[in-house]
């Protein structure tokens, strides 16, 4: 059986890596997954090389493209969840294609060819084979799937299996003289609260001059 633990390299799944470092869950994964939208803080980046230090396991990069730079060149066809306003002027929001494009299909083609070995249109096995590991908390229990026709997969939610939450994570990290993780998301989510805005504003100039002009596009 194959252990995959899909890392957002937040505060959960960098709990979850560094709880398996330590052997408080088992089995130990076979290899950690990071998908690179090329947009994430430079806080995320530099956590990602310190964590890498402190697992003992492989932890490998994806990439399904650099969201920045095909958002400003009009290339990229996934749709961020923007605001928008329609004909009729009511104001809503434009469906998230983004995780879909830039963390999922990455990390699925890396499972398929890189680790099961198969060819892109060769068909996976039948059987179940691998566990994916997801660092979501039990106060996010909402957002557990099931993968739909995928008998060679199973998804694993420890955290949840452990009742953890996300404020339980952070004084296990405490605990055990770690350093709090920042938070993992795109610089320019428009999922992010005014509280989330105002520490990018306040933060790195270089990282709000970027934020600034992708949102003018």
């Amino acid at each position: 059986m194959i252990t995959v633990l899909s890392l957002g390299a937040g505060v959960q799944s960098s709990t979850l890596a560094l709880m398996a470092a330590q052997g408080e869950v088992e089995p130990m994964p076979d290899v950690a997954i990071f998908a690179d939208t090329g947009f994430e803080p430079k806080a995320v980046y530099e956590w990602l090389e310190w964590l890498e230090e402190q697992i003992p396991f492989e932890l490998v990069k994806v990439s399904g493209g650099n969201l920045k730079k095909e958002q400003l060149k009009n290339k990229a066809p996934a749709k961020l969840p923007y605001f928008s306003m329609s004909e009729s002027g009511e104001k809503g929001m434009l469906n998230r294609q983004c995780t879909t494009q830039y963390k999922v299909e990455p990390i699925t083609k890396y499972i398929r060819q890189e680790i099961l070995g198969l060819k892109p249109k060769q068909r996976a096995p039948k059987e179940h084979v691998l566990d994916l590991w997801y660092g979501i908390s039990y106060d996010e229990m909402q957002r557990m799937k099931v993968p739909f026709q995928i008998p060679w997969r199973r998804n694993v939610y420890p955290l949840i299996e452990k009742q953890m939450r996300r404020g339980e994570c952070l004084d296990w990290m405490e605990k055990n003289k770690y350093p709090k993780p920042p938070r993992s998301a795109c610089l320019c989510c428009p999922f992010h609260s005014e509280e989330e805005w105002l520490k990018i504003k306040n933060g790195d100039a270089e990282e709000w001059e970027e934020v600034k002009k992708l949102t003018r596009q």
